[in-house]
């Protein structure tokens, strides 16, 4: 039997500013952008075959800006795995898939393996301005919504900046 991967407790922040306490934060992985990813595992409940529920975790890659530490936890001890690439691309590339099969529209960066063989390549300014239309994604496999995404956020607070 393996053991299992050393994890730490974690606050989770969700989009509306609820938090969930105890999530558990299994590894951190740095991309080649030099942004941070953090795999978590959020406990929930699910329907059990036959009936019924039971118990379960959700899993999946959230930033920095959504995680809060809990006083007191160490995590140490929760595997790091810094990016290996010693430079920056020379430029970003990125390719538009369009809308298929009920899917959204999504923006990944070059070289993606979720891209498929359709989608078209973009400027960085062009894969901007198509984020910003309802309906289009930037691709989570790839580093297209780690780095797109905060750009496209950048200066949108919910009020004036000081001063105003």
């Amino acid at each position: 039997m393996t053991e299992p991967s050393p994890s730490a407790p974690i606050t989770l922040v969700l989009p509306d500013g609820q938090a969930i306490e105890r999530v558990r934060l299994y590894e951190r992985q740095q991309l080649n952008s030099g942004l941070w990813m953090y795999r978590i595992g959020v406990p929930l409940w699910q329907t059990a075959a036959g009936g019924g529920v039971e118990p379960a975790e959700y899993s999946t890659w959230v930033t920095a800006e959504q995680l809060r530490p809990l006083p007191g936890v160490d995590l140490g001890d929760v595997p790091a795995h810094p990016r290996t690439r010693t430079s920056a691309p020379a430029r970003w590339a990125w390719l538009l898939d369009g809308r298929t099969h009920g899917r959204p529209a999504t923006v990944h960066a070059e070289g993606c393996s979720g891209a498929t063989d359709r989608a078209h390549p973009l400027g960085t300014t062009q894969a901007l301005d198509v984020l910003a239309r309802p309906g289009t994604i930037a691709c989570t496999v790839c580093d297209a919504a780690e780095a797109l995404l905060p750009i496209l956020a950048h200066g949108q607070n919910d009020g004036p900046a000081p001063g105003d």
